[in-house]
C-alpha cells in the first residue's frame, strides 16, 4: 500500500492553511510554496483540487489565497487523500502499473485478507485523524516553525 507524493504534499499544504484557521487570514500559494519548498504551480494545482472537493475556499484578487471551508476538526486526513487521489489506499493486489495488470495470485491469494484488514484499519485511522490533530503534532516538531509556520 502506498500513499502518493501528491497526497503527502496536499496534506502539508492544507496544514499550512489550517494553521491560520480562525485568525481571519487567508494563506497565499506563495507562502505555502515557500514554507513547504514546493513549486508554486504545483501548490496551486493541489489547492484547486481541494477547493473543488469542498475542503478549501479561495479568496480572489491580487492578494488572494485560500482558507479552509470548514473547521480543521471536521476535515480528516482521509478527506484530503480522497480529494487528491479518489482512493485512500490501494492494496498491491489491485495495482494497474507494470507489465502485469493484476497480481499473479489474484484468484488464489492466501494473504489477501491480511492486506484488506490492514487497509481497513489504516483508513479508519486516517478518518479519525483530523487536520487539527495533525496540526498539533506538526507544531510540536522542531522544523515546523523553521519552515515558515507561525508561533
Amino acid at each position: 500500500m502506498k500513499i502518493s507524493s501528491r497526497a503527502d504534499y496536499a496534506l502539508s499544504c492544507i496544514l499550512r492553511i489550517a494553521d491560520k484557521y480562525g485568525k481571519d487570514r487567508h494563506v497565499t500559494v506563495g507562502e505555502i510554496a515557500e514554507s513547504e519548498d514546493i513549486a508554486s504551480d504545483y501548490v496551486e494545482r493541489l489547492c484547486v483540487i481541494m477547493k473543488r472537493s469542498g475542503l478549501l475556499k479561495s479568496i480572489r484578487g491580487k492578494n488572494g489565497g485560500y482558507v479552509l471551508a470548514r473547521d480543521p476538526k471536521k476535515i480528516s486526513a482521509k478527506d484530503v487523500l480522497l480529494a487528491i487521489d479518489h482512493i485512500v489506499l490501494e492494496p498491491v493486489c489491485f495495482r494497474k502499473k507494470g507489465r502485469r495488470k493484476k497480481c499473479v495470485h489474484i484468484r488464489d491469494c492466501k494473504i489477501r485478507v491480511l492486506w484488506e484488514e490492514l487497509k481497513q484499519n489504516m483508513e479508519s485511522f486516517l478518518d479519525r485523524e483530523s487536520l487539527q490533530d495533525l496540526l498539533i503534532k506538526r507544531r510540536r516538531e522542531g522544523n515546523w516553525h523553521k519552515c515558515g509556520g507561525e508561533r
